[in-house]
């Protein structure tokens, strides 16, 4: 290859790279209202050993949460409702079949410091833990008009949100103290998990946002650039490594989620996939009557939503994005201009750098996008964890996105990278269109092989985003 086509090509991918460039910043009214802000969902067959036949749904809101940032810590917001949306009919339309809301309350118990947790926490009923949140699950079947309320687990113990992580004085050995003790199981046979963990995405967005400032050898990856684990900082940077969410996970049995309440094992089944969405809700009337607290009032509109990974920032242009997270699913053909054609494909990878890829109208695109929701095949069994590839269905596992839902593992970025250039169609699947990349290939801290599947937050007192880059994190804390 030439050296003016090795240029063309490397700018090609760097514009591909921006489109693909989330931030979990995903609208201009959503950064002021940041415990609605919705990061990622991830949808899958539970591929923890013997629970193969259930589904996991988490999502992550609230992003890039500094470990040490007390002495409030983040919580949820007990004016949002957090929604999972299950759609198991009419050929997955984007309409729910199915809800299941979370819905938090803050207690405040009676203290004389000025801190949210207080000494050695023993347990996730400590008295040291001042600020302490409860939720409640509402299972809406939209089918029958039928709400099932829980608010406490099988065993009766009300089901609360895992503490911070503050550090080894504070929270020694998290994960047994309080991270997997908060996981519960409920009388119906789900388990339900809400509190902090580590952020399971991970991307460059630092070299992308620096004007595509990448580093070498991003963005055109190949042999163990793209097979292996990655470069190590500084030739990649994950910049969400380091940081933590608030995740709220479900495990659901595979017969709850399902309209004939089976489980499918033909593919061909109408039952075989269902489409999930997550979404967050706040009352339509705030009234803040200073000095006392707000008061809200009606009903519940939507603020924000997120299906497939990446389609806020990647694809609807930024002047829609707040009204896309507004808007349904079932709504999304109004959007199929802008993803069916999108202008980083048709008007920059072809029409200013010659990147051969798809015309328009690109199919391979919409089918995937509109309406957004995250499709699960659900006879496609899992994938153990020693056999899972990062890159889903393009390296042959497709028990990863965009087929088999989305898992943790999934690089959601490098797959997205490649998608947009064309290589699920036919005549498009060659170099360099088939190693885009951004350089990350795996989360900065090792994922758990059980529920909730999202690593351990990071401790505020041993908090390093520096070395935690590129699958070479520290464990903090635990």
């Amino acid at each position: 290859m030439f050296p003016t086509a090795k240029r063309t090509v490397a700018l090609a991918a760097l514009a591909c790279a921006s489109v693909f460039a989330a931030s979990h910043r995903n609208g201009p009214l959503l950064l002021e209202d940041q415990t609605a802000n919705l990061n990622d969902l991830y949808v899958f067959r539970s591929y923890e050993a013997g629970r193969s036949d259930r589904v996991v749904m988490s999502m992550s809101v609230q992003g890039f949460q500094n470990p040490d940032n007390g002495p409030s810590y983040y919580k949820f917001s007990d004016s949002v409702l957090y929604r999972f949306n299950v759609n198991n009919a009419r050929g997955l339309d984007g309409n729910p079949d199915l809800q299941i809301d979370l819905v938090f309350q803050t207690q405040l118990r009676p203290n004389p410091t000025f801190v949210s947790y207080f000494g050695t926490l023993k347990g996730i009923d400590d008295p040291g833990i001042f600020l302490y949140q409860t939720y409640v699950v509402v299972i809406r079947n939209l089918k029958t008009n039928q709400a099932t309320f829980i608010y406490n687990d099988a065993k009766g113990h009300p089901l609360s949100v895992a503490p911070p992580n503050l550090g080894p004085k504070s929270t020694p050995a998290y994960e047994a103290t309080l991270g997997q003790p908060s996981v519960f199981t409920l009388a119906n046979g789900m388990r339900v998990f809400a509190g902090p963990r580590d952020d399971a995405f991970y991307f460059d967005s630092g070299a992308t946002f620096d004007t595509l400032n990448f580093r070498t050898p991003a963005p055109v990856l190949a042999g163990s650039a793209d097979t292996g684990p990655g470069a190590a900082a500084p030739a990649a940077v994950d910049g969400f490594a380091g940081y933590n969410i608030s995740l709220i996970a479900l495990e659901v049995p595979i017969n709850m989620l399902t309209a004939d309440g089976s489980v499918p094992t033909d593919p061909k089944s109408p039952n075989a996939k269902i489409g999930v969405w997550a979404s967050t809700h706040r009352q339509i009337v705030t009234v803040r009557p200073s000095p006392q607290d707000p008061i809200n009032y009606g009903n519940y509109v939507q603020v924000d939503r997120v299906g497939n990974p990446l389609t806020v920032e990647a694809l609807i242009p930024l002047p829609m994005k707040d009204y896309w997270n507004r808007s349904e699913p079932a709504n999304d053909q109004q959007f199929a201009k802008f993803i069916g054609d999108p202008f980083f494909a048709s008007g920059i990878l072809n029409g200013v750098f010659g990147l051969k890829v798809p015309p328009a109208p690109r199919n391979d695109i919409l089918g995937v996008f509109v309406p957004d929701i995250t499709r699960v095949d659900l006879t496609i069994p899992p994938t153990p964890v020693a056999n899972q590839n990062r890159l889903g269905p393009l390296a042959g596992d497709n028990a990863g996105w965009p087929f088999g839902g989305r898992r943790p593992i999934d690089d959601v970025v490098d797959i997205g990278f490649r998608a947009l250039a064309g290589v699920l169609v036919p005549g498009y699947g060659n170099a360099p269109n088939n190693q885009l990349g951004d350089g990350v290939n795996q989360n900065d801290v090792p994922l758990l092989d059980h529920f909730p599947f999202h690593a351990a937050p990071h401790a505020g007192y041993k908090h390093s985003q520096v070395e935690g880059t590129n699958g070479r994190g520290l464990l903090t804390g635990n």
